[in-house]
């Protein structure tokens, strides 16, 4: 039997992907896991704190520990508290909880084509179907339409959000002098 390779199909094999949009996803995922790196990183930098008795060695591990794997939704949040906490006042605050507040969007984007269903892929558009898992309140649609330049507008952002977020730990680091802490 001949499949019309101009209709949309349903539930896609990978095969009935296009390469390019097959690796517009991947470079999606990478960016995105580039990216919880740096937040990772951030976590574990101010929860190290600052004064005299700190040492290097005391928390460097925070962000990657089950317990500080925060929710996209509540880092923002979570991150204000423990800078607060950790660091007191810092002229960072307010641009890492608006950074981590921008990267709510793009985590519900590759959260849906990562976990959702490919539903149907339509060859004319270049166009992926995704059925979300999920029923957010505030009435989200079941269905998202997803082209490779959507996908790769999605990478580059998170792309954006991990290179300010590692200006941003770079400075708090510097301030602290933690380029001279033996590691």
């Amino acid at each position: 039997m001949m499949t019309d390779l101009t209709e949309p199909t349903l539930f896609p094999k990978a095969k009935a992907i296009p390469q390019s949009l097959a690796i517009a996803f991947l470079r999606m995922m990478m960016e995105h896991a580039r990216f919880e790196l740096q937040v990772r990183l951030l976590q574990s930098s101010v929860a190290i704190g600052h004064g005299k008795r700190r040492r290097r060695s005391s928390k460097p591990d925070f962000g990657e520990q089950p317990r500080n794997q925060w929710k996209t939704r509540d880092r923002a949040k979570l991150m204000k508290k423990l800078i607060a906490k950790k660091l007191g006042k810092i002229p960072e605050t307010k641009d890492i909880v608006k950074l981590l507040k921008d990267a709510i969007a793009p985590s519900d984007v590759r959260n849906r084509l990562a976990h959702g269903t490919w539903w149907s892929f339509d060859p004319r558009t270049t166009t992926i179907i995704v059925r979300g898992g999920i029923q957010r309140k505030g009435g989200e649609t079941q269905f998202a339409y997803y082209t490779e330049m959507c996908i790769l507008a999605v990478a580059e952002k998170f792309e954006t959000l991990e290179a300010e977020l590692y200006k941003l730990r770079s400075k708090i680091e510097d301030r602290r002098g933690d380029h001279d802490v033996d590691e």
